[in-house]
C-alpha cells in the first residue's frame, strides 16, 4: 500500500512484523488561541496480512510493547513535537482501533497543517480519500486541501486507507483480546 499521507503513528506500524492495515484514521485537532492545542487521533480496523501464528503474534505484541508501553514511542512523538498524553487501544464490532492523544505547540505538528491568518488547513495528495471533514474541501489534479476558518476551534477530518474486509487480512482483535 503506497500511501503519502502522514500518520502520527507511522512508527509505531513500520517497527510491527507484519504489514498492518487500517480502514481509516481521523483527527479531532482542538486550537488553542495561541495556536497551540491537544490531537485525538483514532486509527480504525487495525488488520495484518502476516501469514503464521508467529508473526500475528509479534504484530499484536508491538502494538502492545511499543505502541501502548514504551518510553520510546513518547520519546519519538516528543522529537516530533507530539507530547503524548493518553494511548489506548479498543475493540468495538470485532474491530480493533488505536487512540492516541497528544498536545502540541505549533499546528504543523499535526500532519503538516498550516496556519495563515484567518484560515488553517491541511494539504493532502489528490489521490488520497478524504471520508468526512468539518472543514472546506478543494480539489486540484496535483493535491486537496482542507480549510478552516480560525472561528473553528475543533477541526475534524477522516482519511480512508485501505479495504480491511479483503482477502488475507486477519482482525488484530481476537489476538489482542487473546493476550488481554
Amino acid at each position: 500500500m503506497e500511501k503519502t499521507f502522514y500518520l502520527v503513528l507511522v512508527l509505531f506500524i513500520t517497527q510491527l512484523t507484519g504489514c498492518i492495515v487500517f480502514k481509516s484514521v481521523s483527527y479531532e485537532v482542538t486550537v488553542n488561541s495561541d495556536g497551540t492545542g491537544t490531537a485525538l487521533v483514532i486509527i480504525e480496523d487495525l488488520n495484518t496480512d502476516a501469514t503464521t501464528p508467529e508473526t500475528i503474534d509479534n504484530d499484536v505484541k508491538s502494538i502492545l510493547e511499543h505502541g501502548l508501553k514504551s518510553q520510546a514511542f513518547i520519546d519519538d512523538m516528543k522529537s516530533e513535537g507530539k507530547i503524548i498524553k493518553s494511548r489506548n487501544v479498543i475493540v468495538e464490532k470485532e474491530k480493533l482501533s488505536a487512540i492516541v492523544g497528544y498536545e502540541f505547540s505549533d499546528i504543523s505538528k499535526v500532519e503538516g497543517m498550516q496556519f495563515d491568518d484567518p484560515y488553517y488547513y491541511l494539504t493532502i495528495p489528490s489521490a488520497d480519500s478524504i471520508i468526512s471533514t468539518n472543514g472546506q474541501v478543494t480539489k486540484t489534479a496535483e493535491y486537496q486541501r482542507i480549510v478552516w476558518d480560525k472561528s473553528i476551534t475543533t477541526l475534524k477530518f477522516k482519511m480512508y486507507s485501505d479495504d480491511t474486509s479483503r482477502e488475507g487480512l486477519k482482525s488484530l482483535a481476537p489476538y489482542y483480546l487473546k493476550e488481554n
